[in-house]
C-alpha cells in the first residue's frame, strides 16, 4: 500500500518551526547569529501558500543570503566592542616615586592612588633604584608592578 506524501500540505508548518528556531537560536546567543535566517523563513512562510516548495527554498535562500551581506558588515560595526582599560592597565606608564629600595634581589614599594603595591625589576634588570627615585611602570605581573628607572629629562 502506498500513501502519498503531499509536501505542500506541511510547508506552513516547516517555515514556522523554522522561524521559531532561528528566534530562539537568536536569543540564546550572544552575537547576531541567526537573524538573516529568521528574515529568509518568515519571508517564506508568508508566500507558502502561493508558491511551490522549490521557490520556496530559493525565496528562503535568496532573502537570507541578501539580508546577510547587506547588514553584516553593519551588525559587526554596531556590535564591536571596545577594548577598555581595567584599574590595573591603567597603572602602565605612570610615573611614581619609589617608596623603598629594588633590585634584583630586593623587592621595592611604590604608591598608586593610596595603595602600596610590591615593585620589582624587569628578570633582565641588574640595576638597583634607591628609594624616592621616579620609576615608570611598565607592566604588571600577578600582584607586582615591574617598574624600570626613569631617566632624568
Amino acid at each position: 500500500m502506498f500513501l502519498a506524501f503531499d509536501i505542500e500540505a506541511y510547508t506552513i508548518w516547516f517555515w514556522l518551526a523554522a522561524f521559531v528556531f532561528t528566534i530562539i537560536l537568536e536569543a540564546i546567543t550572544q552575537d547576531f547569529v541567526s537573524v538573516w535566517f529568521a528574515a529568509g523563513s518568515f519571508a517564506t512562510l508568508c508566500i507558502c501558500y502561493f508558491a511551490p516548495w522549490w521557490v520556496e527554498v530559493i525565496v528562503f535562500l535568496v532573502i537570507s543570503v541578501v539580508s546577510l551581506i547587506a547588514t553584516r558588515p553593519l551588525v559587526k560595526k554596531l556590535m564591536r566592542s571596545q577594548i577598555r582599560k581595567t584599574n590595573s592597565d591603567e597603572f602602565i606608564g605612570q610615573r611614581v616615586k619609589l617608596l623603598k629600595d629594588t633590585s634584583k634581589f630586593e623587592s621595592g614599594e611604590v604608591k598608586i592612588n593610596s595603595i602600596i603595591y610590591t615593585a620589582v625589576l624587569p628578570d633582565d634588570s641588574d640595576e638597583e633604584i634607591k628609594a624616592d627615585s621616579i620609576v615608570e611602570i611598565v607592566s604588571i605581573k600577578g600582584n607586582k608592578v615591574i617598574i624600570r628607572k626613569v631617566e632624568s629629562e
